[in-house]
């Protein structure tokens, strides 16, 4: 895999996680000892992070080490979603925004 889709899967994969935790990107740097900024930029790919921070990153996100690098699970879900959204017209987006707002207040 080429560094730049590595570092982009990786930060798919951590914003993923994150979310799932119900961990704003806030709270997860404070645990992990990194400023937001950076925890940003590795969720967007611009930044790697070093091998030290990676255990303490799973840590923090309440997971094993191996699940931060598990990406099939998020990468097709999110591939998923983006091409479903791609068809869809305005007003379904808007019903399908609804029905996230919905399940998610479910949490």
């Amino acid at each position: 895999m080429e560094d730049r889709n590595f570092k982009k899967s990786f930060g798919i994969r951590l914003r993923y996680l994150r979310n799932l935790a119900e961990l704003s990107q806030e709270k997860l740097a404070e645990r992990v000892g990194l400023s937001t900024k950076t925890i940003s930029y590795i969720e967007n790919g611009k930044n790697s992070i070093s091998f030290n921070k990676i255990p303490l990153l799973a840590k923090g996100l309440g997971v094993p080490v191996y699940k931060l690098f598990v990406f099939a699970e998020s990468e097709n879900h999110r591939e998923m979603l983006d091409k479903l959204l791609d068809s869809a017209q305005d007003k379904e987006i808007n019903s399908i925004a609804e029905i996230v707002k919905i399940v998610l207040a479910m949490k």
